[in-house]
């Protein structure tokens, strides 16, 4: 009897030696997973500030875009205003052109009335 218990607690003993092996194993893995994590980990920090540095860039180009849009808006109403006064100024000139072509023909038709008058034509 105390064979067969020596024998079962051999048994339990190698089982034991098994198991300790097999969790040590297991440990060894879960150390390499461990470090596997911790790299993964870096490199999600690192993709997260790279995150961040982009939505920062991102954020200043809309503000640019946004200053420029502004920008652009203030010079179409200064060149709208511009490009009115011009007209304005044209029209004026073109007005001032007419009144004269009118007065040069008056003054014309009165030269040759004179001229007429006076015989010398």
């Amino acid at each position: 009897m105390e064979k067969q218990i020596f024998a079962l607690l051999q048994q339990m003993n190698d089982k034991l030696d098994n198991l300790e092996g097999t969790l040590k194993e297991h440990g060894g893995i879960l150390k390499e997973h461990s470090g596997i994590l911790k790299e993964y980990s870096g490199i999600l920090k690192e993709h997260s500030e790279t995150l961040k540095e982009h939505s920062r860039i991102l954020s200043a180009l809309r503000t640019g875009q946004e200053f420029q849009k502004a920008e652009f808006s203030e010079m179409k109403l200064q060149n709208a205003k511009e490009f009115g006064e011009i007209k304005e100024h044209f029209k004026n000139q073109e007005d001032s052109i007419e009144i004269l072509k009118d007065e040069t023909w008056n003054n014309k038709k009165n030269i040759l009335r004179v001229q007429k008058t006076m015989g010398i034509t």
